[in-house]
């Protein structure tokens, strides 16, 4: 067909008249109402498509995919019709409420869908090509009219009458602009106040709002233009598909690799900055809303300039060649450094630190990137003619390449050459855009443009013989620093292995005692995701044993979430286990479980009952069919981005359908990383899930949850006792200071009957109310304050006793045996994690009160592991013995072997080594063994050195009291 072609003048450019100026303006303010509703209805989609079909990175790939598609779809037909008696501002509006509608059905619908779906993923769980299929094509169908009318309302809107009278590449750059400061908009508000304030179904109602705000005003726009306006044939569809032209190839590829670069160019910029910023969800609506300030504001520039900037035919390649060496700049210049380690966890008091590394790093590409889309569409409605189709296929390009990028990125750029090469790479592609976007003649070093464009080029390719290949291995130490910096402020662990994967980064990093492995920490970006310190293994051990101590003929076993094998490790021990299923998002996790060693640790992954599982946890519960004995999980910390779906009352009662008659689950409830609100609000949610619930914990502010579905058994001493009557559970129970089973019942904290008095007016962690955890840091001392009331030695031993959950299941004869260990337990609270304590008193209560080694350890800064080290290298003398003596000192005073620990002090003191500390010690334990005289004379002749205070009064009374023993005066 015959193409209309726009009037020409002076480059194609029209005057903008006071009317279409007036009209650019209104539809700049819509369209930013649109860009609100439709960021919100994205980030909504995509969060409950995640609880639907799953968040592995497959998942998470398809279901973004389905998204563009939608997208896509409504581009191609802008790109192939023309509009046939409707008004284009009468059919924007029909798209806006078909937006408004369907995104609403889908955000209240979504939930009930993965319900009904379930069985169906159960039925295709040996299927996984198949099952992967389904879920894309579900997906697809379900964002299909939403995303179908969004594609489909820019090119629309920009047919409008009056608004042809305008300069198009003005109008499409002012058009755009707002648009995307609209999703600006949206972003920012949706994650700070709508989804807190009103859950996920307030906030589609909000966007809808937005959406129809956006109808209204295209509405009224209409009905201003009286006569002019034609009516609408209801019986005609308003689209007529015989648009025919000629594409303009070069620059719709141009188009599709600006696309392209710029979304894969984000997922990288991202996961460079998860190396100084959490990964909170807040934190990411900071970073979209720079990338999105950035390409808005590019495009009211564009809007700006275009009039002036059209002639010249280089100012694409100029564009292309200044944002690769953008993309450059920016990251050498990163002001990394106003970001002090340790970064902590995300808080409100860090916004300006996150806008300055994101400002710095991303805007300037983004600004470029903005200026970019709508000269390009100009270029091509120069060729094409048809305002629409120009809008439609342009964007349909640019969609496409903007669908690929993230999954280039994801896939192939930083798990196979990493973030920096990425960025060099991304770079290199702007350049050959420049070259594509070109003509030879463009290149001319007569012309201002052309030598402008050679300049470009030589500086690009200088900065990238210049550039410093080395500076990653900066960012990734930075990234370590909070956790391999000792109090001196030296960095002593070592880099075992690092992993820059599809999702994450990784680093496992080892602590060496006397040059052996002693303990790990994995590192997930700047997150410490698990550890194998002996407080953490305590209580990560405890996933395992506390189940398996009330359920021990438990033969199948899920864990949710592997970190650094521990609690799949302790599963193992169990005498009856015969399956452990080990799930886990990443494989990177599970790559790196061959690099641990430690005196107890073999790799549980070479276990034939093990059974590795890439996947995300929530969906594999969804979709596998296995029912289990015990289910654990200890997801990554609660406010990390994506982790609150692993603590809300939904998949709580997941892991409750999944149990067996009798099974029990234990969860993971880290008080110290949450507010108490927040921390009554999961535990609201466990119970409401779990009828027969209870919390438990050592003396740290690691709770566990655990549920049994059905009453629970009562168990006999002799069968609870099997885990530590067993050599080899027994030990490791021991090694983590779980030394008898009358110890695990000073554990207990709550039952089902007290977490319904905490939590009473609370409401539940839910799905559709996710910021009932905020990113706010936990105030520390309100924390504590919250604690110690169940650590409390007297009322959490009437708790023990009054509980009916304790009358049903725990042994009868031991009910009596536990009261010392609650005593442990509160002094250890008080003077570990609250501090200040007395460490005389406490170590006069465990020698003389009890046979525990673990405390004792601990109050000598070591432990069994520090400990099997050094009596290993001191037998071998493979260090010097004062380096292992305070680690052998503390053994033999656990050991109750004071006569060895009195030696050992002797042997320090003639070296001249001993510190006031020591001398105390070894005057305590003279007094022990009955040498009181020794005892004084060691006191007399250096009572210069010794320091008084509050603690060496009470041991001067104490040894007086007991021994009579006099002080020093």
């Amino acid at each position: 067909m015959k193409v209309e072609q726009p009037p020409m003048r002076a480059g194609n450019l029209l005057p903008l008249d006071s009317n279409a100026g007036m009209r650019v303006a209104v539809f700049s303010g819509l369209l930013f109402f649109s860009g609100i509703g439709a960021l919100i209805f994205e980030t909504l989609w995509l969060r409950l498509s995640g609880l639907a079909f799953g968040n592995s990175v497959w998942a998470a790939a398809l279901i973004l995919s389905s998204f563009m598609a939608g997208l896509a779809l409504g581009n191609a037909i802008a790109a192939s019709s023309k509009i046939r008696r409707w008004r284009p501002l009468h059919l924007y509006a029909v798209l806006e409420i078909l937006v408004a509608f369907f995104g609403c059905t889908i955000v209240f619908g979504l939930p009930l869908l993965g319900a009904w779906l379930r069985p169906v993923w159960q039925i295709l769980w040996n299927f996984q090509p198949t099952l992967l299929a389904l879920r894309f094509v579900v997906s697809f169908v379900i964002l299909l009219v939403p995303t179908t009318a969004m594609g489909l309302t820019l090119p629309v809107l920009i047919e409008d009458p009056v608004l042809r009278r305008s300069d198009f590449g003005r109008a499409i750059g002012f058009l755009y602009g707002s648009n995307t400061l609209g999703a600006v908009a949206g972003a920012l508000l949706g994650e700070t106040y709508l989804v807190a304030a009103f859950g996920l179904h307030g906030t589609s109602v909000a966007a809808a709002l937005a959406g129809c705000i956006a109808a209204a005003m295209a509405l009224l726009v209409a009905r201003t233009d009286g006569s002019t306006a034609a009516l609408i044939s209801p019986a005609t569809f308003p689209l007529l598909f015989t648009a025919s032209y000629r594409p303009p190839w070069r620059l719709l590829f141009v188009s599709f690799g600006t696309g392209c670069i710029l979304l894969c160019l984000e997922v990288v910029w991202f996961r460079f900055l998860r190396l100084y910023v959490g990964s909170y969800s807040t934190a990411f609506a900071v970073m979209l809303a720079v990338v999105l300030m950035g390409i808005g504001s590019g495009s009211l520039v564009s809007g700006a300039i275009y009039p002036k900037a059209t002639p010249r035919n280089q100012l694409l390649a100029i564009l292309l060649l200044l944002a690769a060496i953008v993309v450059l700049v920016s990251y050498l210049l990163f002001p990394g450094e106003a970001v002090r380690a340790p970064t902590g966890p995300f808080n409100i008091g860090s916004w300006p630190q996150i806008a300055l590394l994101c400002v710095a790093l991303m805007f300037p590409a983004a600004l470029l990137s903005g200026i970019l889309f709508p000269a390009i569409v100009a270029r091509v409605q120069s060729r094409v003619g048809d305002r629409m189709n120009s809008t439609g296929i342009t964007t349909l390009f640019n969609t496409a390449g903007a669908a690929i990028g993230p999954l280039l990125a994801s896939f192939v750029v930083l798990p196979g050459i990493g973030f920096q090469w990425g960025l060099l790479i991304c770079a290199a592609g702007y350049a050959f855009l420049a070259v594509l976007a070109s003509e030879r003649s463009d290149w001319s070093v007569r012309r201002l443009p052309g030598l402008t464009m050679v300049a470009l080029a030589a500086a690009l390719i200088l900065i990238v013989a210049m550039f410093p290949y080395q500076r990653a291995e900066r960012h990734f130490h930075h990234a370590a620093l909070p956790y391999g910096t000792d109090p001196d402020g030296n960095f002593g662990a070592q880099l075992v292995k690092r992993f820059e994967g599809s999702a994450d980064t990784w680093q496992l990093l080892r602590y060496d005692l006397f040059g052996e492995p002693y303990r790990y920490k994995l590192l997930s970006n700047a997150t410490s995701m698990s550890g194998t310190n002996v407080s953490s293994q305590r209580y990560m051990r405890l996933f395992a044993y506390l189940p398996l101590a009330f359920r021990p003929e438990s033969e199948d076993v899920l864990l949710l979430c592997y970190g650094c094998g521990v609690t799949a490790d302790a599963f193992l021990h169990g005498s009856h286990v015969k399956r452990m299923d080990a799930v886990d998002i990443s494989k990177e996790v599970f790559a790196l479980a061959d690099l641990y060693s430690g005196i107890n640790y073999s790799n549980p992954l070479r276990d034939p009952r093990t059974h590795a599982i890439v996947q995300d946890g929530r969906f594999f519960l969804q979709a596998s069919p296995r029912p289990y004995d015990i289910i654990s999980g200890e997801p990554p910390p609660p406010k990390i981005a994506g982790s609150v779906n692993l603590y809300t009352q939904e998949f709580f009662s997941l892991v409750n359908s999944r149990l067996k008659p009798g099974g029990i689950a234990t969860f993971w409830l880290p008080i110290n990383e949450l507010k108490v609100e927040e921390a009554k609000a999961i535990l609201r949610a466990f119970h409401n899930a779990f009828p027969n619930s209870s919390v438990w914990a050592g003396a740290d502010e690691q709770w566990i949850m655990m549920g049994i579905k059905g009453p629970g058994r009562r168990m006999e001493e002799e069968e609870f006792g099997q885990l530590w009557s067993d050599p080899a559970s027994g030990a490791d129970l021991r090694r983590v200071g779980i030394e008898v089973p009358a110890q695990l019942g000073a554990t207990f904290l709550m039952d089902g009957d007290g977490i319904d008095h905490l939590t009473r007016d609370n409401p539940p962690l839910t799905d559709i109310y996710p910021k009932r955890l905020s990113d706010a840091h936990p105030d520390e001392e309100v924390t504590h304050k919250f604690a110690l009331p169940y650590l409390e030695a007297h009322s959490a031993l009437e708790h023990f006793l009054a509980s009916s959950l304790i009358g049903r299941i725990w042994p009868e004869t031991l009910r009596d045996s536990a009261e010392p260990y609650f005593i442990i337990r509160e002094m250890r609270y008080r003077n570990g994690i609250i501090g200040g304590g007395n460490k005389w008193a406490e170590l006069d209560l465990y020698l003389r009160n009890s046979r525990l080694r673990t405390p004792v350890l601990e109050l000598f800064s070591t432990d069994e592991f520090r400990v099997a080290i050094a009596k290993r290298l001191a037998a071998r003398s493979k260090v010097s013995a004062g380096e292992t003596l305070p680690d052998l000192i503390g053994d033999a005073v656990a050991a109750r072997d004071l006569d060895r620990a009195i030696v050992l002090l002797e042997n320090q003191r003639e070296r001249g080594l001993s510190s006031p500390s020591e001398l105390l010690l070894l005057t305590y334990l003279y007094c022990l063994t009955g040498s009181v005289e020794k005892g004084q004379a060691l006191v007399a002749a250096n009572a210069g050195s010794i320091k008084e205070d509050w603690s060496v009064d009470w041991l001067w009374k104490k040894l007086h009291a007991d021994f009579g023993f006099r002080p020093p005066r």
